[in-house]
């Protein structure tokens, strides 16, 4: 069954289109969080990535990459069947003294003055906590409640991630990158990097 689904993800990877739409929402992500393009992203600052909602203890893989670097992940997850239509959900792994921590299902939430967005563990609006982007750093955690209206904030967040989607579509496919296939046999960790489809 594992190596069946595992065949389905490499076949849906390879269509330009599902390359399109999750490179757009990667795209769209990074500049609503940081307020500015992957490519211009500092080393200690978290890396984005999209691919298909973790099954079997996938997340381990993503778990183990962060361990071994340090650095944080957004990974934006979508579904298999239905890879290009929008994410599942967006998740946030990071490293938390000796163990990684995943924050997942999470709400990207906007403030009224079009500033870079905030990251809600848990989509929950009564949640005590976000994560803010600081430049060169990894992404700083806020014990306290949001600056504003939870509701208002993802409606925001949404309109904001929508016109930043539009203008991913008019982005080249050579200035897009490399998709990457990580699988694992055992503890051993396989990356397979391709161009994406032009």
């Amino acid at each position: 069954m594992r190596e069946a689904r595992h065949e389905l993800q490499t076949l849906s990877a390879s269509d330009p289109a599902v390359q399109a739409n999750m490179f757009r929402h990667v795209r769209a992500c990074t500049q609503l969080l940081t307020g500015r393009l992957a490519a211009q992203a500092q080393p200690a600052e978290p890396m984005f990535g999209a691919g298909f909602r973790f099954e079997d203890g996938e997340e381990k893989l993503f778990s183990a990459f962060t361990r071994n670097d340090g650095l944080e992940r957004i990974y934006i997850a979508f579904d298999i069947d239905d890879a290009q239509g929008p994410p599942i959900g967006i998740g946030l792994f990071r490293k938390e003294g000796e163990n990684v921590v995943c924050y997942g299902m999470c709400k990207l939430w906007s403030p009224t003055n079009d500033g870079r967005a905030l990251l809600v563990p848990n989509g929950e609006g009564g949640t005590a906590g976000y994560f803010a982007f600081r430049r060169g750093h990894p992404f700083r955690w806020i014990d306290g409640p949001l600056p504003g209206n939870f509701d208002a904030g993802v409606r925001r967040a949404q309109s904001r991630l929508k016109r930043l989607l539009q203008a991913a579509e008019a982005e080249p496919a050579a200035q897009r990158g490399l998709a990457t296939i990580v699988s694992n046999v055992g503890q051993t960790i396989f990356t397979q990097p391709f161009p994406l489809a032009a």
